[in-house]
């Protein structure tokens, strides 16, 4: 029988609960990562000059099958009754050579905005609440390795035996309510996919220099419509009935995407900054993500949490059971 602290809505749960809340709000409007489409041997589009919408695909697809590379992301969000904006940011690697990833998060700013909000739902399990206000609880780290991931998460330390800072699962680890593979298996690289969607002209806004290379700017609008003919068949359906909820409850029929692209056709920054307001009402939820990629083909080395260091997830599990 599971212990109180791991029964009903856990603190945990709540947390994972609102970081799906986050990441479905841009997944409303994006359907990233959901649907892809092959690469090209065409030409790529040369830096200053204008891309067509075909280009544009290619370049997203020659980003998400580079070798290696290093990335960093962020995201702001506003949303109606919130005092202030909540954040996410960090930054990571990638090596196809060893089919290793890892990336870093700062979600303090998360944290202490929803403190407040979770501590007010907690009732009886409130003793299990993590510290919301410690910034360094909410420094992520995690690695993938293959179909393995490792995560560090200081703000649940104290549920890991001593001496342990690292946990591995293999895509099934939820852990008194959080799915740590959701976290680990996070790849902002999926953004990429929003460039197969573009729909209408492309404009083409002036150049500027990003980690010490040239890159042209781009401005394009992503029809989520157009995004879910490209999904599986299987998942078509599906999809359509989430676009137009989507439609529905924010208003939105285009989402506005900036991309620069370097001379190879690499795209070395993605951003968005959306403002979603509901029919019939008054108040709006505002999101802006970025996206930067540098270092292509450069050599990345991803190294393995310290053994000694590491629990597994299943052993967690059985703790909690």
């Amino acid at each position: 029988m599971r212990s109180s602290a791991a029964s009903g809505p856990t603190t945990l749960r709540m947390i994972h609960g609102l970081r799906l809340t986050a990441s479905c709000l841009v997944a409303t409007f994006t359907l990233a990562g959901v649907a892809g489409c092959g690469g090209s041997d065409a030409t790529q589009p040369v830096a200053g000059e204008p891309v067509g919408l075909e280009e544009l695909s290619r370049s997203a697809s020659t980003s998400a099958e580079a070798r290696s590379g290093r990335f960093s992301f962020s995201m702001t969000m506003s949303l109606p009754g919130a005092e202030e904006q909540f954040a996410f940011t960090g930054e990571g690697a990638f090596d196809a050579a060893s089919d290793r990833a890892s990336f870093s998060m700062d979600m303090a700013s998360f944290a202490r905005l929803l403190g407040g909000f979770v501590a007010g739902l907690a009732g009886p399990n409130a003793e299990d609440l993590p510290d919301f206000d410690d910034p360094s609880g909410w420094q992520i780290d995690a690695v993938q390795a293959g179909t393995v991931s490792y995560v560090r998460f200081p703000a649940v330390a104290d549920r890991l035996p001593a001496g342990k800072s690292w946990i591995r699962t293999d895509g099934k680890a939820d852990v008194q309510g959080l799915d740590l593979d959701q976290i680990a298996t996070s790849d902002p690289r999926t953004l990429l996919d929003l460039l197969k969607a573009a729909s209408a002209e492309i404009e083409t806004l002036g150049s500027e220099e990003l980690h010490g290379v040239d890159t042209t700017h781009y401005r394009a609008l992503i029809d989520p419509r157009e995004y879910a003919t490209l999904a599986p068949t299987e998942k078509r359906a599906e999809l359509f009935s989430l676009v137009e909820q989507m439609g529905a409850q924010s208003g939105l029929a285009t989402v506005p995407v900036d991309v620069w692209l370097d001379s190879q056709g690499l795209v070395r920054k993605l951003s968005l900054e959306i403002s979603a307001t509901k029919p019939g009402s008054s108040e709006s939820s505002d999101a802006s993500i970025a996206f930067e990629l540098w270092d292509y083909g450069e050599d990345v080395e991803i190294a393995l949490p310290p053994a000694s260091q590491v629990v597994d997830a299943s052993a967690i599990r059985s703790q909690s059971s």
